[in-house]
């Protein structure tokens, strides 16, 4: 459902807001370790609206972080 490399993508973000992962788990209302999954890679498909609440914090489109469907 999401591109191969959207956790590294949100740690940048995150990094660039010079925010921690504490932070943006509060922010985005769910656990750090979810945070830290998604970051790593060990999540690799998380639930859309917990990804939509984190794009949110980060103000970026989720929409760039999804795959496009084949036809």
């Amino acid at each position: 459902m999401y591109i191969k490399n959207f956790g590294k993508i949100i740690k940048y973000e995150r990094k660039c807001w010079g925010m921690s992962k504490r932070r943006l788990a509060f922010l985005s209302h769910c656990e750090v370790e979810l945070i830290e999954d998604i970051e790593s890679g060990n999540e690799k498909n998380p639930d859309f609206f917990v990804m939509l609440n984190i794009c949110e914090v980060l103000e970026i489109s989720i929409f760039n972080l999804m795959k496009k469907r084949k036809k």
